[in-house]
């Protein structure tokens, strides 16, 4: 099962961007999974990353506060490091 673990609004802002911005700074480490519907049809979500809710929540303040470009995310120790 999934459920939602934290919900963000975005103010003044693009929530696609924002979207894509997180994409690229996890990409590394999206969650290699395929889902089954009641169809029997098969999916490879690409919408799941495997970070900590912290470094996640720590990211977006990065992309508000425009510091994003100069980090990086370490998904082997996942922790976020300057670049």
């Amino acid at each position: 099962e999934v459920g939602i673990v934290s919900v963000f609004k975005c103010y003044n802002m693009n929530p696609q961007k924002l979207e894509k911005l997180l994409h690229n700074f996890f990409g590394n480490s999206c969650l290699s999974i395929d889902v089954t519907d009641n169809k029997g049809i098969r999916h490879t979500p690409r919408e799941w990353f495997i970070a900590p809710i912290d470094i996640i929540t720590e990211t977006i303040h990065l992309i508000i506060n425009g510091e994003i470009l100069k980090y990086k995310y370490d998904s082997d120790n996942k922790e976020i490091v300057k670049k």
